[in-house]
């Protein structure tokens, strides 16, 4: 019986936006294929895992929400620790949720420096 040696990466993603834009239910969405109508606002910090082939290698994105609510600047440099991705959300009916992307996008760089992705 041969055992697998394939190590499977792991790819920490942040999800970064207002409160209220729809960080949360993307990151659903995307991870469970589900959809809740009810807004419930994400208290602190959470995440999940999503297990995914990428050029014939095994990933693992570790997906990271947060309480939009709290101030770029407040969110602690653990939380970017160790970002590979950052995924930037707004929501298209409240412009102020765009115009803060500058915000969001400035700290991530200056938590976690260059060279790393943004969607």
């Amino acid at each position: 019986m041969e055992v697998s040696s394939r190590r499977r990466a792991l790819l920490k993603v942040i999800v970064l936006g207002d409160s209220g834009v729809g960080k949360t239910s993307l990151m659903n969405r995307y991870v469970y294929k589900k959809f809740n109508q009810q807004y419930k606002a994400t208290i602190g910090a959470d995440f999940v895992t999503k297990e995914l082939q990428v050029d014939d290698k095994d990933v693992t994105l570790q997906i990271w929400d947060t309480a939009g609510q709290e101030r770029f600047q407040s969110l602690g440099s653990a939380f970017y620790r160790g970002s590979d991705c950052c995924v930037l959300v707004y929501d298209v009916n409240v412009l102020k949720s765009f115009e803060t992307l500058t915000n969001w996008h400035d700290e991530f760089l200056k938590q976690v420096g260059f060279g790393v992705m943004f969607v």
